[in-house]
């Protein structure tokens, strides 16, 4: 980024951001310090946007919405309401440790401890005791894919007194041919969507608008068709990203999914992808292992990806969150494009693999080992994830009789580098590759 450039941003982020804005306002300007030499790309541009319109929500008395990580916020873009996802801030503070003064003061007044609720959600609880938080003016969560995410937001409701909805996501599949097919599922899903449009407008005053609804599904079925061709283009070897890329794919659909964008995001990410294939690149210098990473990244260390790179040649292709799923769909009518937004709600990452029967995880993980071509599965598990604790090791067994891949287990909470810290995480991991995969 020119300095010019650089400047101008952090102009732009001047000013009182609002009460518990502060904190978010300081991981913006320090994140345009991160990036002040790096190339200015759509991704950057997103991210830097991802800031300011939170900003100028504040400062223009436009609504917030605060919502999870596992939900795109198209709805909210064609209703003009600033989505704020709740990570941004809470497991944003994670490299720099910062949530851990978070999660202390949460646990000395009670509420909770790491092995039984998410260290995801649970800073944003001491942070609202302590005026840190921002409070948006709107909540929305879903029912899925854990408890502790649905329990915190309640807690995050009678903390700041903001009104709040929440859908719940229904058990079974919406595809004919799954064995788990339920027809009422679809039905119960547009339905939720069209009551949380309902809701919006009391609560925001303001009415859809159908020419925005539309220019909004446009959008979202250009990025998805980027994200879609990004995804077939990991499978070609050696990898033409690096183990942080689909991570980025997702993060473009979750925080500016419905806008421009989120369209530049994919497709950038899409084209680079593309002309490292047509020119035989990788995304890390002389590929040698391929890493499943079926479960979230280690937050608090946003080294070990790059480490493993460094050390043993290893790409991780898939990280849970990191492997966007939901297609572009029809959208010729109304109905349609809810139908849509209902597909990618049950499709969305984490959400398609973890909110019904076991087989939805089993069956991911073994297809995406054999289609893209992985040396190994990696399954960095903490206890608070109650339902993907117990079906890893399912999983684990199932990987390795269908196709002989070695699996690692082990515990760690993502957010927290005091339970198992980073040594320890990269000893068990350079153990396992050096004395099995390799």
């Amino acid at each position: 980024m020119d300095e010019e450039l650089y400047n101008k941003y952090v102009k732009l982020g001047r000013g009182n951001w609002g009460r518990g804005y502060n904190l978010l306002k300081t991981m913006y300007l320090g994140y345009l310090q991160l990036i002040k030499d790096e190339e200015f790309t759509p991704v950057v541009e997103l991210s830097i946007n991802v800031f300011l319109e939170i900003f100028k929500a504040r400062r223009n008395e436009t609504p917030i919405i605060m919502y999870p990580f596992n939900f795109g916020p198209e709805i909210f873009h064609a209703m003009d309401i600033t989505p704020l996802m709740q990570e941004m801030f809470s497991v944003g503070l994670a490299p720099s440790h910062l949530n851990e003064i978070y999660l202390d003061f949460t646990n000395k007044v009670g509420y909770g401890d790491n092995p039984t609720l998410c260290n995801a959600q649970r800073p944003l609880i001491g942070a609202y005791m302590q005026d840190s938080a921002p409070i948006p003016d709107l909540l929305f969560f879903l029912s899925t894919p854990c408890n502790p995410l649905s329990i915190s937001y309640q807690v995050f409701q009678q903390l700041t007194g903001v009104p709040s909805f929440n859908i719940d996501i229904p058990y079974w599949a919406y595809n004919e041919v799954s064995e788990f097919y339920d027809e009422k599922t679809m039905r119960y899903i547009i339905d939720q969507l069209k009551s949380l449009i309902s809701w919006l407008e009391k609560q925001t005053k303001q009415k859809l608008n159908p020419d925005k609804f539309q220019q909004t599904m446009l959008w979202l079925n250009e990025a998805r068709e980027y994200a879609l061709e990004f995804n077939e283009l990991l499978k070609t070897v050696p990898c033409p990203a690096d183990s942080v890329a689909g991570y980025t794919n997702t993060i473009c659909m979750a925080t500016r999914g419905g806008t421009y964008d989120a369209v530049k995001g994919t497709k950038f990410l899409r084209d680079t992808a593309a002309e490292n294939v047509k020119n035989g690149i990788g995304g890390i210098p002389d590929e040698k292992i391929r890493i499943a990473w079926p479960y979230t990244h280690v937050f608090f260390d946003y080294g070990l990806f790059p480490w493993l790179e460094r050390e043993f040649n290893a790409v991780t292709i898939l990280d849970l969150i990191g492997f966007y799923q939901p297609l572009p769909q029809d959208i010729s009518t109304n109905e349609k494009c809810f139908e849509s937004l209902a597909k990618g709600t049950l499709d969305f990452p984490m959400i398609g693999t973890c909110r019904g029967p076991i087989e939805y995880y089993i069956d991911f993980v073994i297809n995406y080992v054999k289609d893209y071509k992985v040396d190994c599965v990696i399954f960095p598990m903490q206890f608070a994830c109650k339902h993907a604790y117990l079906m890893t090791r399912v999983t684990s067994e199932a990987v390795r009789e269908e196709t002989g891949v070695p699996t690692l287990i082990f515990g760690v909470d993502p957010y927290d580098s005091r339970e198992v810290t980073s040594d320890a995480i990269r000893g068990k991991i350079s153990e396992f590759l050096t004395q099995i995969v390799l």
